[in-house]
């Protein structure tokens, strides 16, 4: 927020990140961050699990993702660490798989082949392995010829955004948030909604979406194509939008605050009559998540993509999909 609203235009993001990296090379990195930054060395990921736990959230989905994974095709869906290791979080890749099946979107998986984007290196201060993580995910993309990526994650899609300055060559593929995907299926009449019974949500534009993406309007079009569905603004939203707490691995270093982040973006949404929070980014749906049990307040958290699989009509009642 306040790279947006500099008024002498200072990237401050990129001074934070150059900050962070003075800090571990003096050896004075946090102990949380000195993990992460292992675990991506050694594991591929940022929780110390391993590739083959990248394909624990298929269970339940064989039907969507059998013959996937590593099949060339020219869209990918790239899940990241949080939605493909987290089980709170499975649901999120579940729905999207279900919403490209239901479109006849011919999409390939990664799989266990899927290496973390490199964004939780710069957060930890160690930008100069980002390129590692970038040829490790360009050549699987490149040998399926893929031309266009989804991505359920604001970071990872940031993060591949940056690879041709990483790498210093141009990679030339389309990178699309999830909503951002969805909404081209809709305008080509490839998705068909049933009526919901009367959902009140509203959007809490994750910080990377907002100001960097500028991928605000699409979700909430997504809300107004689904019929029963009726969106409320909460205030600040869109660019003025408040952070979750967990950016930047605060929710690892110092979770006390960031938990008291997140609480008061929950105190917005109390003084709406919204029945469900709707975003876009993983660690916005974990940090809401673990500040209802602080505040004691009751409500549904959910991916943009889990309120679309839910409305999607009846195959039968949508018409041709294939593509």
């Amino acid at each position: 927020h306040c790279t947006y609203v500099c008024t002498t235009g200072i990237s401050l993001d990129r001074f934070w990140e150059v900050v962070r990296a003075e800090v571990r090379e003096r050896g004075l990195l946090p102990a949380p961050a000195q993990f992460v930054l292992k675990s991506l060395k050694e594991r591929g990921d940022i929780m110390w699990m391993g590739s083959a736990d990248r394909l624990l959230w298929m269970e339940d989905v064989e039907e969507y993702v059998d013959g996937r994974i590593l099949k060339k095709a020219k869209v990918a869906y790239f899940l990241g660490c949080n939605v493909s290791l987290k089980s709170q979080l499975h649901d999120v890749a579940k729905s999207m798989v279900k919403i490209m099946d239901y479109a006849g979107v011919d999409f390939t998986l990664l799989g266990d082949k899927e290496v973390c984007c490199g964004a939780p290196l710069g957060w930890a201060g160690n930008l100069k392995d980002i390129n590692e993580m970038a040829e490790k995910n360009l050549k699987i993309i490149r040998e399926l010829g893929v031309e266009t990526i989804v991505f359920s994650c604001p970071s990872c899609i940031l993060t591949w955004s940056e690879y041709s300055e990483y790498m210093k060559e141009n990679h030339n593929i389309e990178l699309l948030t999830a909503s951002q995907f969805i909404s081209r299926l809709i305008r080509e009449k490839r998705l068909s909604f049933e009526e919901q019974p009367m959902i009140t949500p509203t959007f809490h534009d994750p910080c990377i979406s907002a100001r960097v993406l500028k991928a605000t309007e699409e979700p909430r079009e997504i809300m107004d194509d689904i019929p029963g569905v009726y969106h409320v603004e909460m205030n600040p939203s869109r660019q003025n939008t408040r952070c979750c707490g967990s950016h930047g691995l605060l929710d690892v270093v110092d979770p006390v605050l960031a938990s008291k982040i997140a609480e008061v973006r929950l105190r917005d949404v109390t003084v709406t009559p919204a029945t469900r929070i709707v975003t876009e980014c993983p660690r916005c749906i974990l940090a809401f998540d673990l500040a209802k049990f602080t505040t004691n307040y009751d409500i549904l958290v959910q991916d943009i993509t889990q309120l679309v699989a839910s409305s999607l009509a009846p195959k039968d009642e949508g018409g041709d999909k294939d593509q």
